[in-house]
């Protein structure tokens, strides 16, 4: 009875859903004047989507103490989006260009901006329900000498490999060697901002670590001693 009652009251409904995509989700940008980005918006739906933007600054990004920041106060803003605020008509799109004021960084800086929709008027006189989905784009300001720098090392039974470089890294593909043709995949990937870490149980026995790590720009293979 309650699944038939579930049933009727989702074909009384009609849902309008906000939808959007974005054509990237990660940009990267150098602290050099006029550094920028854009982000195209699609909306793909048969009403206007209502969208606004919201910018938050990440400290300790990748760190226990890690901290997302609302930007509200004009004289915080270091990252710049404009349009702020848009209307895309139906089956357009609009782009949203995102600037960097940041210079002469010492480590990377790393925001995130929400696109977000927000409610307009929905056209239909059954009972309406309207889904937001909001989308979060990641945003990393480089020193133009950015550079991330892999260090394993072991702590009790466990090995830590840390970046103590000035950049995020992403790794993408982890084996423990103990030859060339004798590599084992270890269950790990994602990303190490400076000064964290990733935590580690690689296998008994010498060999070495060759990974696939992404800065940004370019992929390279790191191989590392145990």
């Amino acid at each position: 009875m309650q699944r038939l009652i579930a049933a009727c009251l989702m074909l009384l409904a009609q849902s309008a859903l906000a939808g959007m995509s974005l054509d990237k989700m990660i940009l990267y940008l150098d602290d050099v004047p006029n550094a920028r980005d854009d982000v195209v918006v699609s909306n793909p739906d048969r009403e206007p989507l209502y969208l606004q933007t919201e910018i938050f600054r990440v400290d300790n990004p990748g760190q226990e103490n890690e901290r997302v920041v609302p930007i509200t106060d004009p004289k915080d803003y270091k990252l710049l989006v404009s349009p702020t605020r848009a209307i895309i008509p139906p089956g357009s799109q609009k782009r949203f260009r995102l600037m960097s004021v940041e210079r002469d960084l010492a480590q990377e800086a790393v925001y995130r901006v929400t696109f977000k929709p927000v409610v307009g008027d929905i056209t239909t006189k059954a009972t309406g329900v309207k889904i937001l989905v909001a989308y979060q784009a990641l945003i990393f300001v480089q020193p133009r000498d950015g550079a991330y720098q892999l260090e394993l090392a072991k702590e009790g039974e466990e090995w830590k490999l840390r970046n103590s470089g000035n950049i995020n890294v992403e790794i993408r593909k982890l084996e423990f060697c103990r030859a060339e043709t004798r590599c084992e995949s270890i269950p790990l990937s994602g990303r190490i901002y400076p000064g964290a870490y990733k935590t580690l149980k690689l296998p008994q026995g010498k060999g070495y670590l060759k990974l696939n790590a992404y800065d940004g720009k370019e992929s390279s293979e790191e191989r590392l001693p145990v």
